[in-house]
């Protein structure tokens, strides 16, 4: 074999190795399962208790807000950052699920303060047209206290306080609504 013949077939091979990976993605079977999503589990725990300054489409309103206050509903938090494109993603999925839910669970955002401002997250609270209540962060306590590493974060909690689960990053309407469910049941 002559050198040349073999830097023609050197030339193939990524191509035939990029055909049998897409054969063998091609024979995997679709995840429908919903209780299959990337998830992390909190076992049970406590939720901890926090209070911070409301937030609405005008600004900081002097009002606080306790999350112990809901003791007995069903709770769902919403860790965002108004400059994270995944939370704008996720906004009209958030809406979609509150107006389907918001009369049986308690929606809660809580608005991070890494990198913004005040006003620039009650931009995106307008913007999106947050009807629910939605507090800011100032010192990022409440991020650390729930060990939130990227947003958006959902925390789904029990009536009785304890963490149902926390799902990190976008998530699909029928994920969350399945969770809302599971929250609902008592499961």
């Amino acid at each position: 074999m002559k050198a040349g013949d073999k830097t023609k077939y050197l030339g193939v091979i990524p191509a035939v190795l990029l055909a049998v990976f897409v054969a063998i993605l091609a024979m995997m079977p679709p995840q429908t399962e919903i209780v299959n999503v990337s998830t992390r589990q909190a076992s049970g725990q406590q939720a901890p208790d926090f209070t911070l300054e409301v937030i609405d489409e005008r600004g900081l309103t002097g009002e606080m807000f306790t999350l112990s206050s809901l003791r007995g509903r069903p709770v769902l938090l919403d860790f965002v950052f108004e400059w994270c494109s995944h939370c704008n993603n996720m906004a009209p999925i958030m809406e979609r699920l509150h107006n389907e839910f918001g009369d049986r669970v308690a929606f809660v955002t809580v608005m991070g303060s890494q990198g913004t401002t005040p006003e620039k997250s009650a931009e995106f609270i307008a913007k999106h047209g947050i009807s629910w209540t939605a507090v800011y962060d100032p010192g990022m306590t409440v991020f650390r206290d729930f060990r939130i590493t990227g947003t958006p974060t959902y925390v789904f909690i029990r009536p009785d306080g304890r963490i149902l689960r926390i799902l990190p990053g976008e998530q699909r309407y029928e994920t969350l609504r399945f969770v809302v469910e599971e929250l609902l049941t008592g499961a």
